[in-house]
């Protein structure tokens, strides 16, 4: 069975979101496609395993497919992914957040338009970025762009999908939210790979709450650990 699209999401107590991000892929359009979703359990500490679990006994797709991989311990955002990409098996491949903010119809809308190239990295583009996130978002581009010498927009923006070969440029994937988005899109650009966006709506999450930006503490190390990971991305290139 050849799979075209694989899509890694983290989850980390996202039991009541489970079931509305499984039922809402189900019904994407892939068509003459196989899409496999890999949900990774991070570490939770509520019923987010259990709810993936019922999904996948639920599901009775014949081209869209659900894959549990628990963890343990929490390995941070990027961590989880790339534990879902080690289980990947999509000619295509890449990540989103589990919160349902990214409508899941741009997975498939940013899917095909990249489906046909094998040196494009295709990732989301905010259209409506305002207040906070707007803020912390500009900074992010802002300091990145004049740390690392090449232009950086809409750098965190989902989703992010590739075809597999990518791979061999991201051999020192960091596991912070923060910097793996930095890392992947740095990457990219110093090997000429090319971006492509695709405008998304970005959404209030349903349920839950933000993982970082509730917590002001949480926030300030945040940009002080990228300032320093921002630095050395430059120098070590890596």
């Amino acid at each position: 069975m050849s799979i075209n699209l694989s899509l890694v999401l983290p989850c980390y107590n996202e039991e009541k979101n489970i079931p509305f991000l499984c039922e809402e892929f189900l019904k994407l359009p892939f068509k003459n496609y196989k899409a496999e979703l890999i949900l990774v359990n991070n570490g939770s500490n509520d019923d987010t395993k259990k709810q993936i679990e019922i999904a996948i006994k639920n599901n009775i797709s014949e081209n869209i497919f659900i894959k549990l991989i628990n963890l343990d311990k929490n390995k941070g955002y990027g961590g989880g992914i790339s534990e879902g990409l080690k289980k990947a098996d999509g000619e295509f491949i890449g990540w989103a957040h589990a919160d349902l903010q990214t409508p899941l119809i741009d997975f498939l809308n940013l899917f095909l338009k990249i489906k046909d190239k094998k040196n494009t990295l295709g990732k989301g583009f905010r259209i409506n970025n305002r207040g906070f996130d707007s803020i912390v978002s500009r900074f992010h581009e802002n300091l990145a762009s004049l740390i690392l010498g090449k232009k950086m927009k809409e750098i965190n923006a989902q989703p992010k999908i590739f075809h597999r070969n990518l791979m061999k440029y991201f051999t020192n994937m960091p596991h912070k939210w923060t910097t793996l988005d930095t890392y992947v899109v740095f990457t990219c650009l110093e090997n000429n790979v090319e971006i492509e966006t695709i405008d998304v709506f970005f959404n209030t999450r349903k349920y839950g709450q933000s993982k970082w930006k509730n917590n002001f503490i949480n926030f300030i190390s945040h940009i002080i650990f990228n300032i320093f990971y921002l630095f050395k991305l430059r120098i070590f290139k890596k």
